[in-house]
């Protein structure tokens, strides 16, 4: 292993890790082996979702983060403070991600996803391109996200994709193996239950449960959950 001391900077790089040019690491910051930070994206025929490579743009992880075992990070990608990205799990180019929050093992995060601070996403969660995810949010294992009703995966020849994921606000939590369908809202403080399809937004402070989702009843915020 190898530490990296840069002016008050000191980090743990365990052998086997790559960081590609342009990583700015934090204070503190530990990197288990085989991980990739800075990957850059690459597109092929296979693919229509075009990315400019032309600069490598820089991955910047905040002070006493912690980032797993074969984990890749794409380049453009922003990490705040104290948190952790487990094993196996990708994050695409153009993600932030805030304080203190946890993107757990095998979790799969596209590109241009806004997660904020003290989120928490469990084992094997997808979470699809242009999503927003607001402060507090919990998700469950398994949940999986779309950007694309039509399951094409085609926007067009030499453009990028702009459809959105799921927007899912502050504070909201998401049972595990749900699925939440593209462009759609799940308010402040609402719970959707595991293993719901989500097909319309979810009000603020409701509970939805089912396939397809409906509402179950009003929650008030007498409800605690952490």
């Amino acid at each position: 292993m190898a530490k990296v001391h840069e002016g008050e900077n000191s980090s743990l790089i365990y052998d086997g890790a790559v960081l590609f040019p342009n990583v700015r690491l934090g204070r503190n910051v530990t990197i288990f082996p085989g991980a990739i930070i800075g990957r850059p994206p690459m597109t092929t025929a296979a693919t229509h979702r075009q990315v400019d490579v032309s600069e490598l743009l820089p991955v910047e992880i905040g002070d006493n983060c912690v980032i797993g075992a074969n984990a890749v990070i794409y380049m453009g990608v922003k990490i705040g403070q104290h948190s952790m990205v487990g094993d196996t799990a990708r994050i695409r180019e153009g993600c932030e991600i805030g304080d203190y929050s946890l993107v757990a093992m095998g979790v799969t995060i596209s590109f241009n996803v806004r997660i904020g601070n003290r989120v928490r996403i469990m084992d094997n969660s997808v979470i699809a391109g242009n999503s927003l995810i607001e402060d507090g949010v919990f998700i469950g294992p398994r949940v999986g996200t779309s950007n694309d009703r039509k399951m094409s995966g085609r926007p067009g020849q030499g453009t990028d994709w702009t459809e959105g994921g799921p927007t899912i606000r502050k504070a909201a939590a998401i049972g595990q193996g749900a699925t939440i369908l593209s462009g759609l809202e799940v308010g402040e403080n609402s719970m959707v239950g595991a293993g719901a399809v989500v097909t319309k937004d979810v009000q603020p402070w409701t509970l939805v449960m089912g396939v397809p989702a409906r509402l179950i009843r009003h929650l008030s915020d007498e409800r605690v959950r952490r």
